[in-house]
């Protein structure tokens, strides 16, 4: 098994791809592991010639020995490193890197994993939201979720849904966290809510916001009573609502093109299987009044108050949650007052985007009162003190269904 993509960030791996040969060689490697001997055949060139451009190439890390062949202990097998080699562009440049990582990315999930945006889009818009003609789909996205945005507005527009995009990226969220006036501030949300008041659903894809911070106090209070206002509307108009917290990213990676193909499969489900799925286990639940968890990192205990579900999609069932997470799947049991105790942990965790290495989190009458990590400890510390008044209670307790959801 041979990784999706490999960066070749070396000047020698440069180098050794300029020779014809090497090259040719390298690319009868990303197709089929094989011998010296056999590559020397397939070239007509001689097995010494054969073995020294092999040696260079291993040298530089661009193929490697896979297995040696039993019969003869000497014949080693050689395969590529990947099934796709992109070079950084910012090797002895000041360029920040490749321009078409996305479209290199794209072509991964199409042709190695079957992975089909539009088909993915056009599930969100019929099975997830349940859009149907003359409907109104209002999107805020950033910049790294446009692939899959892109998609739904092409497969809107085939449906005759019509479909309006608020863009906001990095840089246009901190300028609005830290340049905007009070008076600018407050007008962009007024801006939103009238636009949100002429859309049937809403579908907020902008994980970018996650990690842009807002610290001014008079324009927290201005955005939470904006909040309040969409609400209003949200529940007076039953405009539908579908969160993305998920982001997607163009790093040229093992991890980022496996994460990304995970995430994908998530979102590729069969949503009425997910549904009956997900109903099936929160009717269990709701047979029990107390719940324990004990694994290998936690132990915990709490009394139930409310069980909701994200089936993934909008259906008209009691317990369908007001607003759906997109990959959907979730049961969200919401504990009474003063029962949550116990501890988190886990090996690794994640906030803001950051690797955390054994978390290990203390909660006593739903308040966390101690947090440790051997690891980025401060992160939690951040996102507690970022979560605003009560931010250390416990709120909710997701439980995961999406079958194709693999962490």
């Amino acid at each position: 098994m041979i990784k999706n993509i490999f960066v070749i960030d070396k000047h020698a791996q440069i180098k050794a791809l300029g020779s014809k040969l090497k090259f040719q060689i390298l690319n009868e490697l990303i197709l089929n592991p094989a011998t010296c001997k056999q590559l020397a055949d397939i070239f007509g060139i001689s097995k010494q010639k054969t073995h020294y451009n092999l040696k260079s190439l291993l040298e530089v890390g661009l193929i490697k020995i896979v297995e040696i062949d039993p019969a003869n202990n000497k014949e080693k097998y050689y395969r590529a490193k990947a099934k796709n080699y992109v070079i950084d562009f910012s090797v002895g440049m000041n360029a920040k890197g490749n321009n078409n990582n996305r479209e290199i990315i794209n072509s991964i999930l199409d042709k190695d994993y079957g992975i089909k945006l539009s088909k993915i889009a056009a599930k969100i818009l019929e099975r997830s939201l349940h859009l149907t003609t003359k409907d109104k789909l209002l999107i805020v996205t950033g910049e790294y979720n446009m692939p899959l945005v892109s998609k739904i507005i092409l497969e809107a527009s085939k449906r005759k849904i019509s479909t309006t995009i608020i863009y906001r990226n990095r840089e246009i969220l901190k300028s609005k966290h830290e340049d905007y006036s009070l008076a600018a501030f407050s007008w962009d949300y007024e801006q939103f809510n009238n636009m949100l008041k002429e859309h049937t659903a809403y579908l907020n894809l902008n994980g970018e916001s996650r990690y842009i911070p807002l610290h001014n106090k008079k324009k927290i209070e201005i955005r939470g009573k904006a909040f309040e206002k969409s609400r209003e509307i949200i529940n007076k108009k039953g405009i539908k609502v579908a969160m993305m917290p998920g982001l997607i990213q163009d790093t040229l990676s093992e991890n980022n093109i496996q994460s990304e193909i995970n995430f994908w499969k998530a979102l590729d489900v069969d949503y009425d299987r997910l549904y009956e799925s997900t109903y099936e286990l929160a009717k269990t639940l709701l047979n029990y009044e107390d719940i324990e968890v004990s694994t290998a990192n936690s132990y915990f205990n709490f009394s139930i108050d409310k069980i909701l579900c994200e089936y993934g999609s909008f259906v008209d069932n009691s317990l369908q949650s007001p607003v759906i997470n997109i990959p959907g799947g979730e049961i969200l049991i919401i504990p009474k007052q003063n029962t949550f105790s116990g501890t988190i942990g886990a090996k690794i965790g994640y906030i803001y985007g950051k690797k955390i290495i054994n978390p290990l989190i203390t909660i006593d009458n739903n308040k966390i009162t101690s947090y440790t990590a051997t690891e980025n400890s401060h992160l939690i510390e951040k996102a507690i003190e970022e979560g605003g008044e009560n931010s250390n209670e416990v709120a909710l307790i997701c439980l995961g269904t999406n079958y194709n959801m693999h962490l």
